[in-house]
């Protein structure tokens, strides 16, 4: 499976629960994409689309605790 994404920055940050990968796309609609992308390859959904603080995000959980979240910075 690949993914067609510009611009993409892919951070490694602390949660209250573990680590997250956070990978911020450049648009709302890019994070739309992905998050139904990797809904479709199997990964569990913690959280659909929404808007987070300063974010536009969602959210899978992956394992101990660490996730992945897709976001877009508003």
């Amino acid at each position: 499976m690949t993914f067609d994404i510009m611009n993409a920055n892919v951070k490694i940050e602390n949660s209250q629960y573990g680590k997250t990968l956070s990978i911020y796309v450049d648009s709302k609609n890019k994070v739309n994409q992905l998050m139904i992308k990797l809904a479709d390859a199997g990964f569990v959904v913690d959280y659909e689309p929404r808007y987070e603080m300063q974010n536009y995000e969602g959210c899978f959980l992956y394992e101990d605790g660490n996730s992945i979240k897709v976001c877009y910075k508003l």
